[in-house]
């Protein structure tokens, strides 16, 4: 997109409302979760009137449109202000920026991104709770894989205790001697109460993680989880070794 209005859009997005949203994140994960989502307010609601006029960055408007709505019901007190909505909150806010851009370099967003986006945030927020229950059962697929047992998790939301529970029975009832990986890369949000369930088998286990993506990742580092479970790439194993 190259015309006068996108480039005057994207003039005020790098040189006035990104700086904002960054004040707003940063208050955010400071526990100011009001006064954050009070600066995030303004830069969103003028990104998503913007673009729902701009040929082209209709799909943004309507994206950053639930963004918002996510973000009003963290302030009026609808949905708990625990760290995993807090950190959906921010990955929102941040991919709304990603939109933005896709529509900018590439003519038109990544909609898998948008849905998978989305789909996180309205499970969240309570829509969809009795699907998202009635799928979590059985979220735990056991294979052999060369050097390694590897448990692949089929649910894109992992944060109930019947999950943790069945994640944690996995492992125990792997040998110590056995190295764990966790393949992640259909799960979307992945809770902290959960990685610590995980985390505290690690000084028995050696357990690493592959595919992290999205909320998932940010909620992972952002913890610091990989002080005790090894993230992976290509064919590396928990122990260092490679298949």
């Amino acid at each position: 997109m190259s015309d006068a209005l996108s480039e005057e859009f994207f003039a005020e997005v790098g040189d006035k409302y990104y700086p904002q949203v960054l004040e707003g994140l940063e208050r955010l994960s400071s526990g100011d979760v009001a006064g954050g989502i009070e600066i995030l307010a303004r830069p969103l609601h003028t990104i998503k009137g913007v673009t729902g006029f701009m040929p082209g960055f209709e799909a943004a408007s309507a994206f950053t449109h639930k963004v918002e709505s996510f973000l009003k019901k963290l302030q009026a007190g609808t949905l708990e202000h625990s760290a995993d909505n807090i950190s959906l909150a921010a990955h929102g806010v941040n991919s709304v920026f990603a939109v933005i851009e896709q529509i900018r370099d590439q003519g038109a967003p990544d909609q898998a991104e948008i849905d998978a986006v989305c789909e996180v945030l309205a499970a969240a927020a309570g829509e969809g709770q009795k699907a998202a229950q009635a799928s979590s059962d059985h979220c735990v697929a056991v294979e052999q894989e060369p050097g390694a047992t590897v448990l692949r998790l089929s649910n894109p939301r992992i944060h109930l205790k019947s999950q943790s529970d069945e994640i944690v029975g996995a492992i125990l009832a792997l040998p110590q001697t056995a190295p764990v990986v966790l393949d992640v890369s259909a799960v979307k949000s992945f809770g902290s109460s959960v990685w610590e369930d995980v985390a505290a088998l690690a000084d028995m286990w050696t357990i690493g993680v592959r595919g992290l993506g999205g909320a998932c990742r940010e909620n992972f580092y952002a913890w610091d989880f990989d002080a005790a479970i090894r993230p992976l790439s290509g064919c590396e194993l928990p122990d260092g070794s490679v298949q």
